[in-house]
């Protein structure tokens, strides 16, 4: 494969994680791999001189890339890949870097753990190889959070220490406990749930979670329903479906984002797709160096070199030296005039019409904000007042600052009724609005602050 072109495929391709193939010229996978950041890690290749991997891409023809939504995924689905195809020079490095296994026991309490040597017989079962121990270790220790599962190669009479901190059931602490049938069935599902994953089963296990907690929630059964409830939210935490981004005749990029917008599209009934989305959010404490942010996803994916920072400039906090003493000793007759400084919608209103007075920005076709019915109609007003048609929703959160809803011009929905990759991909805009306001809010107040000790 030339280096020239090679250069040229790693130009489209993404900062994100996921794996790489090298094919050859029957379209065969050569070699396998996974990276966090898929552009750095193909940037190696073009370092490479001599060894085995320069034969492979002597023989290599092209790259395709599957883009992943964390290194975790990416891992489990480099696994897959190399089990299908057994690529050849994947099982000629294998000998350089033991590969490794998960082990799952078939004795009663089934029992999981890492090797680099599966062994051939009825009482263990194996997935891999996995390429990356590190990873796997991370991703085992991740999941034993949600799954708690058994380690210890013989039973004892005391618990252990991973059953105190809630990793282990307890089962290998035999002697002291009577199981029931129960306990065992629940266990039981905690091993196929970890098997599954690893096995690139996690939609099914998903949706199984989910018919489990609704049976609960019939049953009336509130409880079992809300633990299942806080199991499936943390798992989604971690891991997320394996996304097809993108198609080039050179460089195959696989992709399903336009499915999360269309679907977007149709929730808002939209004219378009939504190709350029632009999300604010404040932040200050009392209107203390108060500040705004401007985030912008491109085709589903933040595009940062847009992102925009505002130091809100209509608030009286800002414009006047920061005096602990003075901070503190508020009366209550001041309260009128400082909920009006710290009046988040004015702070709104500033950063969308500073945002407006920019053309040569181009509009976008949906502006998300964080709140609700105020700051909406805040947006709507200033949006209005340029003779702008651009839609409008608010993503307004719980008592437990959670995203919980959307908030539109003439209703409220529940995020939970919206279809999971809908959800999950306007809570991470949310999220990304708020952590990227909160930083530049970060580094304003330790400039001020800094300023303020000399």
């Amino acid at each position: 494969m030339a280096i020239s072109r090679l250069k040229e495929q790693i130009k489209k391709i993404p900062d994100r994680p996921g794996i790489y193939i090298f094919k050859n010229l029957k379209n065969k996978p050569l070699y396998i791999g996974k990276a966090l950041n898929l552009k750095n890690r193909l940037k190696f290749y073009l370092k490479i001189t001599d060894g085995r991997l320069k034969r492979m891409l002597l023989e290599a023809e092209g790259v395709d890339i599957i883009v992943t939504e964390s290194e975790i995924e990416a891992l489990i689905l480099e696994s897959q890949y190399i089990k299908k195809y057994h690529p050849d020079f994947n099982v000629m490095l294998r000998d350089d870097k033991q590969y490794g296994f998960v082990g799952f026991s078939n004795d009663k309490f089934h029992k999981i753990f890492i090797t680099h040597q599966p062994a051939k017989n009825k009482e263990t079962d194996f997935i891999g190889p996995f390429t990356d121990i590190r990873a796997l270790k991370i991703t085992l220790r991740l999941l034993r959070k949600i799954f708690p599962y058994c380690t210890c190669k013989q039973l004892h009479n005391n618990y252990c220490l991973n059953y105190h901190i809630g990793k282990c059931p307890g089962f290998c602490c035999l002697k002291q406990s009577i199981i029931n049938s129960l306990q065992l069935t629940t266990y039981r599902k905690n091993i196929k749930a970890v098997k599954d994953i690893l096995s690139g089963e996690k939609s099914s296990l998903t949706k199984n979670l989910e018919k489990e907690m609704r049976n609960f929630s019939n049953k009336q059964e509130y409880e079992k329903s809300l633990e299942l409830q806080h199991k499936i939210e943390k798992f989604k935490k971690i891991f997320l479906n394996a996304r097809i981004i993108n198609n080039d005749r050179e460089v195959m990029i696989y992709h399903n984002s336009s499915n999360v917008l269309k679907s977007l599209q149709k929730f808002l009934n939209l004219p378009s797709l939504p190709r350029r989305i632009e999300a604010y959010d404040i932040a200050n404490i009392q209107g203390q160096f108060a500040v705004g942010a401007m985030i912008v996803f491109t085709d589903r994916k933040p595009d940062k070199n847009k992102y925009r920072k505002f130091k809100i400039k209509n608030t009286k906090q800002n414009n006047r030296d920061y005096n602990l003493y003075s901070y503190y000793d508020r009366d209550i007759n001041t309260k009128s005039k400082l909920d009006e400084k710290n009046d988040d919608t004015a702070m709104l209103k500033e950063v969308i019409t500073r945002r407006l007075k920019h053309p040569e920005w181009p509009y976008p076709n949906l502006i998300i904000v964080d709140g609700g019915k105020a700051q909406l109609s805040t947006a709507l007003k200033t949006i209005t007042n340029y003779r702008l048609l651009i839609t409008i929703i608010a993503l307004t959160k719980n008592e437990k600052h959670t995203t919980h809803k959307v908030t539109l011009e003439n209703k409220e929905i529940v995020l939970s009724k919206l279809p999971t990759e809908l959800r999950n991909f306007l809570i991470g805009i949310n999220s990304e609005a708020h952590r990227f306001a909160i930083s530049y809010y970060r580094n304003v107040h330790r400039k001020k602050s800094l300023q303020l000790n000399f």
